[in-house]
């Protein structure tokens, strides 16, 4: 072998050495994103879910604020009481089955 043929060898020896160590850096950086994705996942789940709860609990609060007032022109909390009363007898014809 050759000097230039030493110094080749030894140039591409440092270029691969330093494709691994990027590769490295690389995977370490994709493995640190993926976590993050899993945990911003996780923070939509329970957000969405805490909507779902205010959302409910925004129903009730205007269905008890129409009964409250006495002014429910339209009979709109009546109707979502009679829904409501009609979810809870199917759910205990459901539990007697």
């Amino acid at each position: 072998m050759t000097e230039e043929d030493h110094l080749l060898l030894n140039d591409l020896k440092r270029n691969t050495q330093r494709l691994f160590e990027k590769y490295n850096a690389v995977e370490q950086e994709k493995k640190m994103l993926m976590n993050e994705v899993e945990n911003l996942k996780a923070q939509i789940d329970l957000l969405e879910q805490e909507k779902i709860d205010l959302g409910r609990t925004n129903e009730q609060l205007k269905i008890a604020s129409h009964i409250l007032s006495g002014k429910d022109e339209n009979g709109e909390a009546k109707q979502k009481i009679d829904f409501l009363i009609r979810e809870i007898d199917r759910c205990i014809a459901l539990l007697n089955k």
